[in-house]
C-alpha cells in the first residue's frame, strides 16, 4: 500500500478520542475565561475613559484623553477576540465530532485550532518586527546624540 493513501486513512483510536475530549474541556474553559476577561477589559477601558477627564493633568492616563483610552482598549479587545472565538469553535466542534463520529466536523474543528495558532504566529511575527524597528530606532537615536 502507498504511504500517501495510508496517511489519509488515519483513524482516531480511543486514546486519541479521550485526549481530544480532554483538550476540548480545557480549551472551552480557556475560551470562556478569555471572553470574561475580554468583557472586563472593555468595561475597564470604558470606565477609565470616563474618568480620564477628571484625573489631574499630570496623570499619564489623562494624557491619552477619554477617546484615546477607549479606542486603545477596544483595539486590544479586537486583537484578542478572534483567537478566543476560534478556540471556542474548536472545543465545541471537536466534542460534537467525536460523539457523533463526524469526520467533516472533526476536520473543521481541527482547522479552527490551526487558525488559532496561525493567528498567534502572525501576531508574534508582527510584534517581533515592531520590536526590531524599535531597537533600531533607539540605537539610531542613541548614536545620533553623540
Amino acid at each position: 500500500m502507498d504511504n500517501s493513501t495510508e496517511l489519509f486513512s488515519l483513524e482516531v483510536d480511543e486514546t486519541a478520542k479521550s485526549t481530544f475530549l480532554e483538550m476540548a474541556r480545557w480549551t472551552k474553559f480557556l475560551s470562556i475565561l478569555g471572553l470574561i476577561f475580554l468583557g472586563l477589559m472593555v468595561l475597564i477601558g470604558l470606565a477609565l475613559g470616563m474618568m480620564a477627564d477628571s484625573l489631574p493633568g499630570n496623570n499619564p492616563i489623562a494624557a491619552f484623553g477619554a477617546t484615546g483610552i477607549i479606542v486603545y482598549f477596544l483595539f486590544l479587545a479586537g486583537i484578542c477576540i478572534y483567537p478566543i472565538i476560534t478556540l471556542l469553535k474548536y472545543s465545541t466542534g471537536i466534542k460534537a465530532a467525536i460523539n457523533m463520529n463526524d469526520k467533516g466536523r472533526f476536520n473543521r474543528s481541527i482547522n479552527h485550532l490551526k487558525n488559532t495558532f496561525k493567528y498567534y504566529g502572525i501576531l508574534m511575527i508582527i510584534m517581533l518586527c515592531i520590536y526590531g524597528v524599535a531597537v533600531v530606532a533607539v540605537a539610531v537615536a542613541g548614536l545620533s546624540k553623540r
